[in-house]
């Protein structure tokens, strides 16, 4: 069975700079089970890229449901709700509804109980861009612990009700899952939110933020063990390899500078052995060895004893659920949560970052962010609010952590500027001049001349 995944990228030239073409060119992964790697096909252009796009959604979604067995599903749910018959929703396309039942990792699965209550049975998507199996099962075992952690916590998130992965024994479904409770209300719309509509989401969050206060962590990583608060490494593709079947990620850490250091590491490592940035990989090579030299700047070692807590990680807006009063009703899509610091688990979420600003390579908060970290000194989360205001160069740090500069390189420079001015670090310097100085800088690092030696470059460092 064919599952295939589009995934849209711009044009490269074929120069040692980076450039952005007109020309869009649409690559469409094709997973088959009879070949290791997926096929690739272009689609030279968006007429040719939209429908193809929707195809693989419409395989993909197909494919998954032959997988499940339903009954085996309903006979699970009424299990945990002995008494009480339920029907679990055949999984179909309907492009008119599928934002409904898909999301960007999961596709979820209606459980309606004959008395009106309904149940979510959440199922990691699988395409031609998916982890292998192991990796899945360590962040879907992540999630579970994290909402059993939250079960405890005053913020409004999904029930955990029960679970099975793809392999346990016993599990007839056919694929991995997790039961949760379905949240009323609707993702956040924040593009289309009053300024008092989001003043009111604020505001909430805010009180979110300080419940969260309330329940420090002991290191830098991500709950991995179901039925208890043990914090594992890191549950992200990013921060996984596998070799001969086993998983090896990064982490747990004890700072976010050692968080950083690691994580650059391996991004270097991936880069030198063709993993990571094939198009321009001297390039990319360069940015993140600077990266490397400017953690402790941005992550100084922190004092002992300081405190961690739980960091959504993925908080661009729509893991927000809120009712037609914006009240909120649910935060959900905690999948990649782990445990950091104050200054990175408080900062602003991403969805009250002006974008506009931030890409551009603006220092300066939003107003929006203004509003949270005012809101927090209200309510007595001083410590808090200092790490929105101060956010600003940390998120320009994160974000060029392995930014996809292929995809968005005018977007990169923006943000790789804005983070050398922070720090006054050849923050006058455009791209080019600075590329310059970095391959003076680095021209005796081992990365720099393997890059070099193996042709992978046309350049000569001098």
């Amino acid at each position: 069975m064919i599952v295939p995944s589009a995934i849209d990228i711009s044009a490269t030239s074929t120069s040692n700079q980076p450039s952005i073409s007109a020309q869009p060119l649409t690559f469409v992964l094709f997973a088959s089970a009879s070949h290791s790697r997926p096929q690739l096909t272009i689609v030279q252009d968006e007429e040719d890229y939209y429908p193809a796009y929707a195809n693989a959604e419409q395989k993909e979604i197909e494919t998954l449901g032959q997988k499940i067995n339903n009954a085996a599903l309903e006979a699970h749910a009424m299990a945990l709700r002995p008494g009480i018959l339920c029907h679990a929703s055949p999984l179909r396309f309907d492009k008119h509804t599928k934002h409904e039942v898909m999301g960007g990792m999961n596709i979820h699965v209606n459980v309606e109980f004959q008395d009106g209550v309904t149940w979510l049975a959440r199922i990691r998507r699988s395409n031609a861009t998916s982890p292998p199996p192991v990796v899945r099962d360590y962040i879907i075992l992540s999630e579970i612990a994290t909402l059993q952690f939250l079960e405890n916590v005053n913020v409004p998130t999904p029930r955990l009700l029960g679970y099975a992965l793809k392999t346990d024994e016993g599990n007839n479904v056919g694929v991995g899952y997790m039961l949760i409770e379905k949240h009323p209300g609707k993702p956040l719309d924040w593009a289309r939110a009053t300024e008092d509509q989001k003043h009111r989401i604020i505001d909430q969050l805010a009180d979110h933020a300080i419940e969260l206060s309330k329940h420090p962590l002991d290191k830098i990583g991500s709950f991995n063990r179901p039925g208890d608060e043990h914090i594992g490494p890191i549950a992200r593709e990013e921060f996984s390899d596998v070799t001969d079947g086993a998983i090896h990620a990064l982490g747990p850490f004890t700072s976010m500078q050692e968080y950083y250091i690691g994580h650059l590491h391996d991004i270097l490592d991936r880069i030198l052995t063709r993993q990571l940035y094939t198009h321009h990989p001297l390039d990319a090579y360069l940015i993140h060895r600077f990266l490397l030299d400017l953690t402790e700047r941005f992550w100084p070692v922190e004092e002992e004893n300081e405190k961690i807590y739980l960091n959504h990680a993925d908080d661009k807006g729509d893991h927000v659920l809120v009712d037609d009063d914006y009240t909120i009703t649910g935060i959900i899509d905690w999948e990649w949560a782990f445990s950091a610091p104050c200054a990175l688990s408080f900062n602003s979420p991403l969805v009250l970052l002006d974008l506009g600003g931030f890409y551009a390579g603006d220092p300066a908060i939003s107003s929006a962010e203004s509003y949270l970290a005012d809101a927090l000194e209200r309510k007595g989360g001083i410590e808090l609010a200092e790490s929105v205001k101060g956010g600003r160069k940390r998120r320009f740090f994160e974000f060029c952590c392995g930014y996809d500069m292929y995809t968005d390189w005018e977007g990169f420079k923006g943000l790789f500027e804005g983070l050398r001015r922070c720090v006054d670090v050849y923050g006058e310097l455009e791209w080019e001049d600075w590329r310059e100085i970095a391959l003076e800088r680095y021209e005796e690092d081992e990365g720099v001349l393997q890059l070099v030696v193996d042709g992978q470059e046309d350049v000569v460092v001098r």
